[in-house]
């Protein structure tokens, strides 16, 4: 990211680098730059832009536009900017405090983070500076609006915290003018009218408090026809109020623990939420109740004991704590009956007065209750019934409620999903319970047993519990005891471990669910949707979605993103322990071939997004079903340039169909590698491979035999134009025609005229070229194209026809970037670049070039990066730069050298030659050259350098 580059969305969009205002262009490209400003980091689909930018309008072309307004935004932001395609779609990457806003909510957080409240006060005072109007104003779209109101409403929170900060340092005064500003200009907004009552109140006009209150209200019911909420009434009563008398306070908190780390904010929220002073309500209303959920041994209980032992004073007629056992191994759940007995006992009820029949008990519950201040923390609870029976009477009571399930019956004010610990504040819970002194300053080992123990409180506690206890293991041998399936047995040992609070959990599931969770255990992959934990269960897919969404709200799975599921890493070993289904993994795979093998393209969006599940449910199929994985995966990978990922699956699927003794499984495995091999690391690379193949394809597959004829005849002819290629390629063409393959008769049409151009024969080369095309779009498969554009660009080149070249290239790009061809699109680039160059364009060619370049190399493709090497040499010595260009062609000359090249070395070697202004050189490169051209049988090319080195003397002279 360019140093000094400033986005700024919080009023009118900007963007600066240094002092230098940048445009990004007309309103709706900046939308969609504001858009990928708004989710910096984070990949969008060419959909999601389509969608965010347009809504439900998009333009008459689609799609299709999105390429070209990245292309634009790209173009005018200052070198350095990170605006990346990925294989899913665009990314912006962007430094911290790049962005205004997300300078204002890191500020914000630190001033919430801050002991001291005038350094709080000014860091807020900061962050409010940096608003200049409304947010991304002017700038059209449903999502902006949507994201201008959040912003609207963050700053209006951020304002509220900033005048309660005001008041808290008795700064009452001075608050009133902006607070009387603020009431008017947001007249429904009560929170104002209740900071703008206490700074009157604080200011000793309490009349003015009392009339600000009547005023608002009227407000309200004549044009809303509503009360006033609890917040704006408890502010008014507050002021008539006549305290009574307090009752005897019992706090039954149990021990806070002596090690506590994290949870800061969700602590403040917990705190925040239900402290008193912002839940004042009438005596109608109910109680607040916040409930905690979250999987075994999250923290729930740690956090809301806590959070009651900061709230005490605020409650000052008791404290009341009742663990309902609803997740405890070997104890049924405590009844209501129990429960509130202890409840009543708790606020001074004789037992003798406590009624025999429930529900007197809990009437008297509600009726003392109802004229207390008490803090009721109901602990481990089974399900929201029980919990809704137990609730005070009283709006000035607050409960706190944890359960392991998502309690969506409970009416609740606040509710609050704990996720794992943040890294920093798992090793120092780690490193507490364990001993400072216990990782002998190895933090990579701290770090890596807290991966082992997910993260999760209560593994990280019977770790550091462990290491205490056993002085002479060390955090590395406990990381070594704990790889592998030996985690749990690791974190076990008593009815409190985490394997016994997993099977509570399990355990409490109906039958139904527990059948799906044990079933995921075998899902080799990491997140799933609905549709493979169906096929995993063998039910349907309603069925699963309700099922997944059942055990998400058990909190035994967790639910990343809209429709797609995973386990917490130590709930998945224990899924994987209870799984008993020798089918599922069968079913599953069988899932991934139908939905694959229908077809991945041309929309890749479902392959991108479950690619690495399809690879790791290659490693687990049988062998007949890994060698039909491993063909309908390979094309995909190697379109998306996964080329690591290519050479795996290949290898895995070569290994299933040899042990299977399937000829034909190996001849289809070998031509995709081969044929991959000579366009990555030369035509050598892939010959062996062809070969193989060639022996092995059945002689009644015509289809499969023409590809690999084809491909091995024109491997061949890269390799030796004197060899008997042509007629491998004349077969290739007759079997594609017999098996009524048409594709095939593209490709091998699309090498005869690779071929035809390698000897200069440009007519023949453009025939063969125009032939393909015509049936490619007969067959209507754009994806095959591009390349044969590229090579009638070639041809037109050739022919000293830049217009038609730069035309042909244009298409092929145009296509290249809707399918996401990127192989192709270096090659579009390549020869528009070179189109431009013969026009005069000199520093528009250099500018498609470096591009080309970046995109070959991105292509792991050596041949791609010669390619394009070899054009910008030229681009760049056209422009007067031969220092540069004599690098390009250097570093081309160096990878074809190793890649036995030939090609790539004479136009290498010839590239060096113009750059020298030294005659003598200059020959002796040309004649290098000449003798690459003739020993590799491009004769053609080699009479060409002849008669070039018969006029040296005169141009170098």
């Amino acid at each position: 990211m360019p140093s000094g580059l400033r986005i700024d969305l919080l009023g009118p969009l900007t963007v600066r680098s240094g002092d230098a205002e940048i445009s990004v262009g007309p309103l709706r490209q900046q939308a969609m730059f504001a858009v990928l400003a708004l989710n910096a980091d984070r990949v969008l689909t060419p959909e999601q832009l389509l969608d965010l930018v347009w809504d439900d309008d998009p333009p008459p072309t689609g799609i299709k536009v999105v390429p070209t307004y990245v292309y634009r935004i790209r173009k005018s932001l200052p070198p350095g900017s990170r605006l990346e395609r990925t294989t899913a779609g665009y990314v912006l990457r962007l430094d911290p405090d790049v962005l205004d806003l997300e300078r204002f909510e890191t500020t914000v957080r630190a001033a919430g983070q801050h002991s001291d409240p005038e350094q709080a006060l000014a860091l807020h005072d900061q962050a409010l500076a940096l608003f200049r109007g409304q947010p991304l104003s002017g700038l059209p779209g449903q999502y902006l609006a949507g994201q201008r109101r959040r912003i609207a409403e963050r700053r209006e929170k951020a304002l509220g915290t900033r005048i309660q900060l005001q008041l808290a340092a008795g700064r009452h005064v001075e608050a009133i003018p902006e607070l009387i500003g603020l009431v008017a200009d947001h007249p429904f907004d009560e929170r104002f009218a209740v900071l703008l009552m206490n700074a009157l109140v604080g200011s000793g006009r309490q009349a003015e408090a009392l009339e600000t209150y009547q005023r608002v209200r009227r407000t309200l019911v004549e044009q809303l026809g509503i009360e006033p909420g609890p917040e704006l009434r408890a502010a008014q009563q507050t002021l008539l109020r006549v305290e009574a008398p307090a009752v005897p306070a019992r706090n039954e908190l149990p021990y806070g623990g002596a090690a506590f780390a994290g949870r800061a904010t969700e602590l403040a929220e917990v705190v925040a939420a239900l402290r008193t002073s912002e839940l004042r309500t009438s005596a109608k209303a109910a109680p607040p109740v916040l409930a905690i959920d979250g999987m075994a041994g999250i923290g729930k209980t740690a956090l809301a004991v806590q959070a009651g032992h900061l709230l005490a004073s605020q409650y000052p007629d008791g404290q009341l704590f009742v663990d309902l056992h609803g997740y405890t191994p070997g104890r049924e759940p405590l009844g209501i009956e129990q429960a509130v007995d202890h409840l009543l006992r708790g606020i001074g009820v004789p037992a003798d007065q406590i009624p025999g029949c429930l529900e007197d008990r809990l009437s008297l519950w509600r009726a003392k209750s109802s004229r207390l201040r008490l803090l009721v923390v109901l602990d481990n609870a089974p399900d929201a019934a029980v919990v809704r029976s137990l609730l005070p009477g009283a709006s000035e009571c607050a409960v706190l409620v944890t359960s392991r399930r998502l309690l969506v019956e409970l009416d609740a004010k606040r509710r609050l999903g704990l996720g794992l610990l943040a890294m920093d504040d798992a090793t120092a819970l780690l490193t507490e319970i364990a001993g400072s002194d216990r990782h002998g300053g190895d933090e990579a080992a701290v770090r890596e047993l807290a991966e082992h123990c997910g993260r999760l409180p209560l593994a990280l506690r019977i770790a550091g519990a462990r290491l205490r206890h056993r002085p002479a293991w060390s955090m590395q041998h406990l990381n070594e005891r704990m790889r592998g399936r030996r985690r749990l047995r690791e974190l076990d040992g008593d009815s409190n471990g985490v394997r016994s609070a997993f099977a509570v959990s399990y355990e409490h599931l109906p039958e139904d669910q527990r059948r799906l969770f044990a079933c995921l255990g075998l899902f080799p992959g990491k997140d799933f949707d609905a549709n493979a934990a169906a096929a995993l269960a063998g039910i349907d897919v309603p069925v699963a979605e309700g099922l997944l969404e059942s055990l998400v709200d058990a909190s035994l799975l967790l639910a990343p993103q809209p429709g797609r599921y995973e386990f917490h890493d130590l709930l998945r070993g224990y899924a994987a322990e209870v799984a008993d289904d020798a089918d599922a993994v069968g079913r599953l795979v069988e899932h991934y071939l139908a939905v694959a093998g229908s077809g991945l393209g041309p929309d890749l969006t479902w392959a991108d997004r479950e690619r690495p599940n399809l690879l790791a449910a290659l490693e687990v199929a049988e062998d007949a079903a890994a060698i039909r994985f491993a063909l309908v995966l390979a094309p995909y990978l190697h379109g998306r340039s996964r080329l690591d990922e290519l050479d795996a699956v290949l290898t895995t699927g070569l290994a299933a169909a040899e042990r299977r003794q399937d000829a034909e499984g190996q001849a289809r495995l070998l031509f995709l590698r081969g044929n991959f091999g000579q366009f990555r690391c030369g035509p050598q690379k892939g010959l062996c491979d062809l070969r193989r193949a060639a022996e092995l394809a059945p002689a009644d597959e015509p289809g499969l035999r023409s590809r690999i004829l084809g491909s091995l005849g024109y491997t061949q002819g890269t390799l030796d134009p004197s060899s008997n290629h042509a007629e491998l390629l004349r077969t290739s063409l007759r079997l594609a025609h017999l098996a009524g393959d048409r594709e095939a008769v593209v490709e091998t049409l699309s090498r005869l005229a690779a071929l035809a151009v390698r000897q200069h024969g440009f007519a023949m080369a453009l025939e063969y070229y125009e032939r393909a095309l015509d049936l490619a779009r007969e067959i209507g498969d754009e994806r095959l194209e591009p390349e044969l554009l590229n090579g009638i660009a070639v041809c037109r080149l050739a022919e000293d026809e830049p217009l038609p070249a730069l035309e042909a290239t244009r298409a092929a790009q145009r296509l290249a970037a809707v399918h996401e061809l990127d192989f192709s699109m270096s090659y579009a680039l390549c020869h528009q670049g070179e189109a431009h160059r013969r026009l005069g364009r000199t520093k528009l060619a250099v500018e498609i070039h470096e591009q080309a370049l970046t995109l070959a190399i991105g292509n792991c493709t050596h041949l791609d990066e010669v390619d394009a090497r070899l054009h910008l040499g030229r681009s760049l010595l056209s422009a007067g730069r031969g220092e540069a260009a004599a690098e390009q062609f250097d570093l081309a000359f160096r990878l074809s050298q190793d890649r036995g090249h030939a090609l790539g070395v004479v136009g290498a070697l010839t590239g060096l030659a113009d750059c020298t202004p030294h005659s003598a050189c200059a020959d002796r490169l040309l004649r290098q050259a000449h003798e690459h051209a003739h020993n590799a049988g491009y004769l053609a090319l080699a009479t060409r350098l002849e008669h070039r080195l018969d006029r040296t003397p005169a141009i170098h002279g």
